[in-house]
């Protein structure tokens, strides 16, 4: 007796409004959120760095749940820029501290190891899009 995998749930089609209302909310968050932390905050300039870099990272991961929802492309590309800026500031962080270079050199190791997964996390979103894009090409639909 086989049982075949329940069916996938539909993915949420959001309007054009709807997505650029949920990029704008994001975005001005997102600016308000470094401006404080970049200008306004009483903290020395490599925790703003990193404070900005763990704000991006969280704002990318939010940002790629509500892609995961939905399958929008400016989402993707909104958590893709997210995910650099939190990448940058994070690199910014650990190159203008001042702790000793065995520390400087363990948290770029430990920064580069958590990109080259998200890299390959992207490549392989890149080929499931691909093969999805393939599958519905082939689709015929019937008059």
């Amino acid at each position: 007796m086989s049982a075949s995998a329940p069916p996938a749930p539909p993915t949420v089609k959001l309007s054009s409004a709807a997505m650029m209302g949920i990029i704008a909310i994001v975005g001005i968050m997102a600016a308000l959120i470094f401006g404080y932390i970049l200008f306004l905050a009483p903290i020395p300039g490599d925790l703003r760095l990193w404070w900005t870099g763990f704000v991006a990272f969280v704002l990318a991961f939010i940002a790629y749940l509500v892609y995961a929802g939905s399958e929008a492309r400016p989402i993707r590309m909104l958590a893709g820029g997210l995910f650099v800026i939190g990448a940058g500031s994070f690199y910014g962080s650990i190159l203008t501290s001042r702790n000793d270079v065995a520390t400087q050199v363990l948290w770029l190791v430990v920064l580069s190891v958590i990109v080259v997964i998200v890299l390959a996390g992207v490549f392989v979103m890149a080929r499931q899009a691909e093969a999805t894009a393939v599958r519905k090409a082939r689709r015929r639909l019937t008059p």
